[in-house]
């Protein structure tokens, strides 16, 4: 048999996830902060805290002083995904002057400050052009401004693409190109134009590097002290000294990059470098077939 808290709608488990949301890391919710949020009206906002109170009684009571619902000591989550990383990704989106998507639903947004980063001009009708060639799994031709050859300027080739990648900081698609028979990584804010469709070479199926994976395993640099490596294990929550992560093998290059795994230990200050790769020799052999 379903329980009402089965039987919710979609909207109203949204309005109640919100009302943990703000009990949960704001200390407490008023009914105008729902109707701001989502645009309801006043009594539906009672009715809502009223079935979020029916469902989790030991969450909230009402602070006429403060004129709202405050959590109590007793919260336990009923919609609410507690991880820190959400709440971090709400705040990522409030802050800064980027664009947003996410919907935040922060009130109180603590000080906080996003590192600038130069972002990659990518046309908006290439991306179209490319996300219509990887669903209708078709070949393309673009105008690519390669680096391999600083003298050559901007060529048209043809490429069979797949997916896109994101390394940290840059949008790539993966393609099989036609010129190279080989699969590659090639940046979207290169792609200058297309032009023509064609049929498709080198199935996603058929791209190694992109469907295996290679298990990746991290451990503190050996050179910490003891109190050192316990911080390092405490901040990846290493188990039994270790970090396993299962990783696309035409992905390692960047993840090595971007963990400055290739860093070579700095003297004297090993604290620069905390991981190191304990499976090292065959994650180089797998970053070579990517």
């Amino acid at each position: 048999m379903k329980t009402t808290a089965d039987k919710i709608r979609w909207g109203t488990e949204r309005r109640l996830e919100f009302i943990e949301f703000r009990l949960y890391w704001e200390g407490g919710v008023r009914r105008g902060d729902i109707t701001e949020k989502f645009g309801v009206s006043t009594p539906q906002a009672s009715a809502d805290l009223g079935l979020y109170q029916q469902l989790a009684p030991r969450n909230l009571v009402y602070d006429s002083s403060e004129k709202r619902y405050v959590s109590t000591e007793h919260f336990q989550p009923l919609f609410l995904d507690l991880r820190a990383d959400v709440y971090l990704a709400h705040l990522h989106d409030a802050s800064g002057d980027r664009i947003r998507l996410l919907d935040s639903w922060m009130g109180d947004v603590p000080s906080a400050a996003l590192m600038p980063v130069p972002s990659r001009r990518v046309k908006s009708d290439v991306l179209r052009a490319m996300t219509k060639a990887i669903r209708e799994k078709r070949a393309i031709e673009v105008s690519y401004q390669s680096m391999n050859n600083a003298n050559l300027d901007k060529a048209w080739r043809w490429l069979s693409p797949h997916s896109l990648v994101n390394d940290g900081a840059r949008w790539h698609v993966r393609a099989f190109c036609h010129n190279r028979h080989a699969f590659r990584d090639f940046l979207l804010s290169r792609c200058d134009a297309t032009r023509e469709y064609g049929k498709a070479e080198g199935a996603i199926a058929n791209d190694t590097a992109w469907n295996e994976l290679f298990e990746v395993r991290l451990y503190p640099n050996p050179k910490l002290n003891e109190v050192q490596k316990r911080g390092v294990m405490e901040d990846y929550e290493m188990v039994d000294g270790e970090l396993s992560i299962s990783i696309r093998k035409a992905l390692l290059f960047y993840f090595e990059k971007n963990l400055r795994l290739d860093v070579p230990d700095v003297e004297g200050n090993p604290a620069a470098t905390p991981l190191k790769v304990f499976n090292y020799e065959g994650f180089k052999v797998a970053m070579s077939q990517g």
